[in-house]
């Protein structure tokens, strides 16, 4: 009578299904992680496109005047400013335009999840708020959108030295001028400083492998593009508003904006942006 036998895996045998096993996970990972990624820029893109538009609505209900940075406040380190007010920014003027308050945040970005409550500090931390945050129903706001230095002050509107507040007609190249970027930080602007400033660049956000951001330009499309193809050449600078033709020998930036002065590195290659590699 034949005796019966256990059938069951040697441990070689093992060992080569737990290499197979490790072999295709090593391959699959990337793989699975890219695609993730990918659908997350789709997001943040879809959600930039909105705000763009919500933007461009604002603009036209208001008689082509584009909101402030700052409404009511100086900065969102504090709940509230001088004047015992909550501080409203860009984001809660353009809110009534948008289907949801999640449009203001782009899953890439390692900063947008928020908890209600948790006021905004600079640089952020994880589950702090953008500014503006106060004035939600939600007591939230996401953090991943900033408004262009240049092309709009920071001084709040309800300062004595505060300049009126951008209008189209300053665009004079509304196609090729930024309005607003995508941003690591939750302050409610955005300068090319943050670019090569060691103090500031941790605001400068790019997606995963194409190093790319997300731009709202002064016509209202989006485009994604490097964050130095927006300042060099300098003759086709996407920061400065109100210069038709700019001089490509003029290393001085400027702009409406009071955070918009600045002298800039000589080209791509400067020694300046080594200081802040993380972006590029």
């Amino acid at each position: 009578m034949r005796s019966a036998r256990r059938s069951g895996f040697t441990l070689i045998e093992l060992l080569v299904v737990i290499a197979v096993i490790a072999v295709l996970a090593g391959i699959l990972f990337p793989v699975f992680a890219q695609a993730r990624e990918k659908a997350r820029m789709s997001a943040c893109s879809s959600n930039t496109r909105q705000i763009g538009i919500a933007l461009m609505t604002y603009t036209q209900d208001y008689d082509e005047t584009f909101p402030c940075v700052e409404f009511n406040g100086f900065s969102g380190r504090f709940t509230k400013d001088f004047h015992g007010n909550r501080l409203m920014t860009w984001r809660n003027a353009i809110r009534p335009y948008l289907k949801s308050l999640e449009v203001f945040a782009c899953p890439s970005n390692p900063f947008h999840n928020t908890v209600a409550g948790e006021i905004c500090v600079t640089p952020p931390v994880p589950g702090s708020n953008a500014e503006g945050w106060e004035v939600e129903p939600e007591q939230r706001m996401p953090v991943s959108y900033a408004i262009n230095a240049c092309a709009a002050s920071w001084i709040a509107a309800n300062q004595k030295d505060a300049p009126p507040p951008l209008r189209q007609p300053q665009l004079l190249r509304p196609a090729e001028t930024i309005l607003i970027t995508e941003s690591q930080w939750g302050v409610a602007e955005f300068s090319p400083l943050f670019l090569w400033d060691p103090g500031r660049c941790s605001a400068v956000f790019s997606h995963q492998g194409s190093k790319q951001a997300n731009f709202i330009f002064g016509d209202g499309h989006v485009k994604a593009k490097k964050w130095l193809a927006t300042l060099y050449p300098l003759a086709e600078n996407n920061w400065e508003p109100g210069l038709p033709n700019p001089d490509p020998k003029n290393h001085h930036l400027v702009g409406v904006g009071t955070d918009c002065d600045l002298q800039v590195p000589p080209g791509p290659d400067a020694k300046a942006f080594q200081a802040c590699p993380g972006w590029q």
